[in-house]
């Protein structure tokens, strides 16, 4: 038995990966909820509620053009951290990620 929510949707690029999916998820909707954009914000909604998978939307021009600032902006401050830091941050998702599988799993 899952304790996952009842309308939780999986996200085909997470391949199954509930923990990459949650974080996914919960990053398109900060995307679309900080977006003036509404073509943007109805794509994404339409892969929130599982209307649209990312990987059909991906490349779509209402797509692009809601995340083309954010990650231009990560980009730019990517280029400006050390390999160290950078290190650091990889280190710190990867922990992220394994506690929230291990939640996830103890739950089903």
């Amino acid at each position: 038995m899952t304790h996952s929510e009842p309308d939780e949707v999986t996200l085909d690029v997470a391949r199954g990966n509930k923990a990459l999916s949650r974080h996914l998820n919960k990053s398109l909707e900060l995307l679309r909820d900080r977006s003036h954009n509404e073509d943007f914000r109805r794509v994404v909604d339409d892969v929130l509620n599982g209307r649209a998978s990312l990987r059909d939307v991906y490349n779509t021009p209402a797509f692009a053009v809601g995340v083309e600032p954010g990650v231009k902006k990560f980009g730019e401050r990517w280029d400006e951290l050390s390999q160290e830091e950078r290190d650091n941050l990889a280190q710190e998702g990867k922990r992220a990620f394994d506690a929230e599988n291990e939640r996830i799993n103890r739950q089903e």
